[in-house]
Formats: structure tokens, sequence, C-alpha cells
């Protein structure tokens, strides 16, 4: 019963941080339609040359094919790689927060240990 409810803990942080970052790219492409559309305007042609180059590796056919569709769904691909690479970035902060705090914790068990040490041999 124990390794279930450990499971469905797992799996209720992890939707909150699906919800929580896509609730955030959301609440910045609102920001940034009000206030900054410059940034809009650069992160729509950034994922258009993206698509542009990786379909143009592909071989004929499939090259425009590709294209064409993923060009006329261009605002959710748009919206879903900004949450992609959102969850990329909180993801290496939240690890290198992680090691920071592991590797203070490993030196301050170090610290204590040898001062408890040193007053041992007084």
């Amino acid at each position: 019963m124990r390794g279930s409810w450990d499971g469905t803990k797992a799996r209720v942080r992890n939707h909150v941080f699906r919800v929580w970052t896509a609730c955030a790219i959301l609440a910045a492409y609102i920001f940034g339609w009000l206030y900054v559309p410059e940034l809009l305007i650069w992160w729509k042609r950034t994922t258009t040359s993206v698509i542009e180059a990786g379909c143009g590796l592909l071989p004929y056919p499939w090259n425009d094919r590709i294209e064409a569709t993923v060009g006329n769904i261009g605002l959710w691909v748009q919206i879903t790689l900004a949450i992609v690479v959102f969850r990329i970035l909180v993801w290496l902060v939240m690890s290198g927060t992680k090691h920071v705090w592991s590797a203070r914790r490993r030196g301050s068990r170090r610290s204590i240990a040898a001062g408890d040490a040193a007053h041992d041999g007084q």
C-alpha cells in the first residue's frame, strides 16, 4: 500500500509541475502580447526558422509536406516549444540547486565530524 501512495504522490507532483509550467508560459505569452510584442515576434521567427531548417534536412516530398503541416498549426507548436524549453530550464535550475544544497550538507557534516574528532582528542 505504501508504494502505491508514493506513486500517487509522484504522479500528482508531476501533473502539478506540468500545469504550473504551462500556465506560466501562457501568462508570459499574454504579458508579451500586451507589453513586449517584439519578444513574441522574435520567438515566432526563431521557431519558424528552426522548423524550416529541420524540414530542410528531410528528403523532397516529405520536407514540404511536414513544413506545411507544422506551419498550419504554428501557434500551438510555438507554445509547446516554449513550454518544453521552460521545463528544461526549470529542471536545470532545480538540479543545480539540489546539487548545491547536497554539497553544503555534506560539507557541514564533515566539519561537524571533524570538530567532534578534534574535541574527542582533547
